[in-house]
């Protein structure tokens, strides 16, 4: 479910710095996607005219997810206390290692600098098309990139998913190397 958007767009304004308004010259007045993480608002650029997707973190979602991830570990720990599970699975390190990269998932400047990465990547793939990812209008907690209108995969027509397997293996290989 979604939250409210006076929360998201105090939340935009407090890490860009800048009024909403001053950023973008039009936005939903409600988020047109709501995650577990956050929500997309669909805006247009004032500085270029550019439709883009903004994503803003949900509120406290770090500090619940850190206090998650601590009981977790102490769980993790105190099962090291039964060899039975102990000798086959280290549980601390494994939820030490997920939490690493979970905590790499909420940083929304990391995700655009991969967005970048993985778009100059995917540009030798004329099918695949990646989102323009915006620095300038990018932090912790709000991540702005290209708008994309898309099609669900599960709207696709029976006799497209080989071509679109196919893509999908040529891609991940893509990325491997």
């Amino acid at each position: 479910p979604s939250y409210d958007s006076k929360i998201a767009f105090a939340t935009i304004e407090a890490e860009l710095g800048k009024p909403v308004d001053e950023v973008f010259s039009e936005i939903t007045p409600e988020p047109v996607a709501a995650a577990s993480l956050g929500q997309v608002y669909k805006a247009t650029l004032r500085e270029t005219g550019e439709i883009v997707a903004v994503k803003v973190q949900r509120p406290a979602v770090l500090e619940t997810v850190s206090l998650d991830l601590y009981l977790a570990r102490k769980l993790g720990m105190f099962l090291r206390n039964f060899p039975a599970l102990s000798d086959r699975l280290d549980a601390v390190a494994l939820l030490d290692e997920f939490a690493f990269r979970f905590y790499q998932e909420l940083d929304y400047n990391l995700e655009c600098e991969n967005g970048v990465k993985i778009r100059e990547q995917m540009s030798v793939l004329p099918m695949v098309v990646i989102p323009f990812n915006y620095p300038k209008y990018t932090s912790r907690r709000v991540h702005v990139a290209e708008w994309i209108e898309g099609e669900k995969l599960s709207q696709s027509k029976a006799d497209d998913v080989g071509a679109l397997v196919n893509l999908g293996v040529i891609t991940y290989l893509t990325q491997l190397l």
